[in-house]
């Protein structure tokens, strides 16, 4: 117990702004329940988490029982704000939608990103942690390169572990990521979580000049489906699940992986989303 407050004492005492965590992974894998049980962890140890959905189809707002909002990409057509993409769970999860195809981010007018740049840092400088649900680097990388910190989700599913080699080589030749780390999900025990992370490493190790860390794993439980099935968040229902014990571990160990690869503290999130999207705009499409 002692440890997890030390470790949730250093992350209510983010000094500038609060560090960001892209999660990542094939599809399937369960990155939208992992971010809204992490989430929700994190705000029942009396945290202020900010989860931001930047995926297609609202799924983190289904995970943690919220109404739809907004998105960045309506930001287009009318005149709204971050209030009209927020919303707020019964416990205290702030969920922020920021999904908007990467070709139509890109071409945001100056004007509205440094409107949206300034609402964020406020909600940044508030919050204790940024969770980050992020797309396909193959499809939209901007994301997952820009967050201060990558954790990659691996399942026992066959193509769980190319994608993972794909999204490392992918994040690591073309955006100079080196630092990621590992979570493996739905697996039935330790030992094999251990043993999806041994080769993941070994191919890695092989061909890539990167470091990959071990931050745990989350159980296969039927609890997850139940608690989706009644549109309600996972600690909540099932309190004493296997998973639900797990994401209360997972959070509070959670500041610990803060090792992030730039040093830039005054530049938050959006601020480097913006200036990555520009960037895509300008030629990086082509990567």
């Amino acid at each position: 117990m002692q440890d997890q407050a030390a470790s949730l004492r250093r992350l209510a005492a983010q000094p500038v702004r609060a560090p960001s965590f892209a999660f990542v992974g094939a599809e399937g894998s369960g990155i939208s329940t992992l971010v809204a049980g992490l989430g929700t962890g994190l705000a029942w140890a009396g945290c202020r988490p900010l989860l931001i959905d930047c995926q297609a189809g609202q799924q983190l707002a289904r995970r943690l029982g919220v109404p739809t909002t907004a998105t960045l990409e309506t930001q287009m057509v009318g005149p709204g704000g971050l209030d009209t993409m927020m919303t707020q769970s019964r416990h205290g999860v702030s969920l922020l939608n920021l999904y908007a195809r990467p070709e139509d981010r890109a071409r945001f007018s100056a004007q509205l990103w440094l409107r949206l740049g300034s609402e964020f840092g406020s909600l940044e400088r508030d919050c204790h942690t940024l969770l980050v649900d992020v797309p396909n680097p193959a499809h939209d990388p901007v994301p997952a390169s820009v967050a201060d910190n990558l954790v990659l989700v691996l399942t026992p599913a066959p193509e769980s572990l190319t994608m993972a080699y794909a999204t490392i080589k992918r994040l690591a030749t073309l955006y100079g990521r080196q630092r990621f780390n590992v979570l493996v999900n739905r697996v039935r025990q330790l030992e094999e979580a251990r043993e999806l992370f041994r080769r993941l490493s070994g191919v890695t190790g092989e061909f890539l000049n990167v470091a990959l860390r071990w931050v745990g794993f989350v159980p296969e439980d039927a609890a997850v489906t139940r608690s989706r099935s009644l549109h309600r968040p996972l600690m909540e229902a099932f309190p004493d699940s296997e998973s639900a014990i797990a994401f209360s571990q997972l959070a509070a160990m959670l500041p610990q992986w803060h090792s992030p690869e730039a040093t830039r503290p005054e530049a938050g999130f959006m601020d480097v989303l913006i200036a990555a999207s520009r960037d895509w705009a300008e030629g990086g499409k082509t990567r």
